[in-house]
């Protein structure tokens, strides 16, 4: 059997996206049957290390995911015109696949079986961040998901509450597929002294790994740290992550200026899109994790600390109360003397390494589960349960 992914944005642009397919790929390669085959499926100019990363792939790169070349044009007329996606169908029946994953729908009677992932359902909870044309493309597509593909995937059960509420009389089987994060290369860790001096850091912070969209609430972090400020204390708190929030470019330049005017340019450290190891780095010689957001679908920042388990302060959303981290404390989503009393308590207590052997083991377990699921949904697509 061959399952395919379409891969069409460069690894940098999302990160959290490339992240989650290799930890899908490492969870399927620790479990997968030998008669299954995964094609990895991208554009000729997309620029993605996922293919040198898992060489097991077999890898096609084709135009028809390069955007605005004729043949990605033609997709796109079609998709609108017709609510289809024919050469791409076509595609992938020249290519003997058997079912697509996690990439989208193909439209009525393709010959491809389809099992679509949706990412989360931000568009309901929080409107105002989208423009109206996003939200109508948003809709569409979910929409056509559910009507259309095999099955759907989403990466929480808060989420397949929201799934039942926005298509109820959805006709695709719908399953929850909760994922782990990236495997961790210790070897290839820099050493606390190592990255504290590479970016001219603390030796104690705190570590938040975020994009820098409206939704992730950064803002609120910057208030905490106001708050600790006056009162005479000092705290770091890092961010690493995409600074460009393509629903409000402004946004980013907003808040540095914001950061500026409160003088925590220090205290709010952006050091943007990094290499991954260094993310990793970070992390683990940080003396916890943020994650402010004030949506998630499955946070991907929650599930790599939970691996190094590391300390987690989180916005009180149900999905991070579903990701149930053992080390983790809540925060009302608004409350900066909350965020900022955590912080401090943190920064205050002793620091705790991390134990390589305990993570390993924890770590191989929760894989392992994940390809098992990954799998089980497949073979109920395919009618082999």
């Amino acid at each position: 059997m061959k399952v395919a992914f379409t891969y069409h944005f460069n690894d940098k642009d999302w990160n959290g996206g490339r992240n989650y397919f290799a930890s899908l790929f490492n969870a399927i390669n620790l479990v997968k049957p030998k008669d299954l085959q995964l094609v990895f499926i991208t554009g000729k100019k997309t620029i993605t290390s996922l293919p040198e990363e898992f060489p097991s792939l077999e890898v096609i790169r084709t135009p028809l995911l390069d955007r605005y070349h004729p043949y990605w044009l033609l997709r796109q007329l079609d998709l609108r015109l017709f609510d289809g996606d024919r050469l791409r169908a076509r595609f992938l029946r020249n290519h003997d696949i058997d079912l697509l994953s996690h990439s989208g729908y193909l439209g009525q009677n393709s010959g491809v079986k389809t099992l679509d992932w949706l990412y989360d359902f931000q568009f309901m909870h929080l409107p105002e961040f989208w423009e109206s044309k996003h939200l109508r493309w948003i809709e569409k597509r979910y929409s056509a998901a559910c009507n259309q593909c095999n099955g759907v995937i989403v990466s929480s059960y808060s989420a397949l509450k929201d799934l039942n509420h926005f298509a109820p009389l959805s006709k695709a089987p719908k399953h929850v597929l909760r994922f782990v994060s990236n495997p961790i290369n210790f070897s290839h860790l820099l050493t606390r002294q190592e990255v504290t001096t590479k970016y001219s850091l603390p030796e104690k912070y705190i570590y938040l790994p975020n994009q820098f969209w409206t939704s992730k609430n950064h803002r609120l972090v910057i208030d905490a740290l106001n708050i600790l400020k006056r009162q005479g204390l000092n705290a770091t708190v890092v961010c690493t992550g995409n600074t460009k929030d393509g629903r409000k470019p402004e946004y980013f330049d907003e808040l540095m200026k914001y950061r500026s005017t409160l003088g925590l340019s220090e205290q709010f450290k952006v050091l943007g899109i990094i290499p991954y190891v260094d993310t990793q780095t970070l992390m683990a010689h940080s003396h916890a994790v943020l994650n402010p957001s004030r949506f998630e679908g499955w946070s991907t920042a929650v599930e790599e600390a939970k691996t190094f388990q590391k300390p987690l302060l989180l916005s009180d959303i149900p999905v991070h109360r579903e990701q149930a981290p053992a080390l983790g404390k809540f925060f009302t989503v608004d409350d900066s003397q909350a965020l900022a009393t955590l912080i401090h308590g943190i920064l205050t207590s002793e620091y705790q390494e991390i134990n390589q052997t305990n993570i390993a083991a924890d770590y191989q377990s929760r894989l392992s589960d994940f390809g098992k699921a990954y799998l089980n949904i497949l073979n109920s697509v395919m009618g082999k349960t």
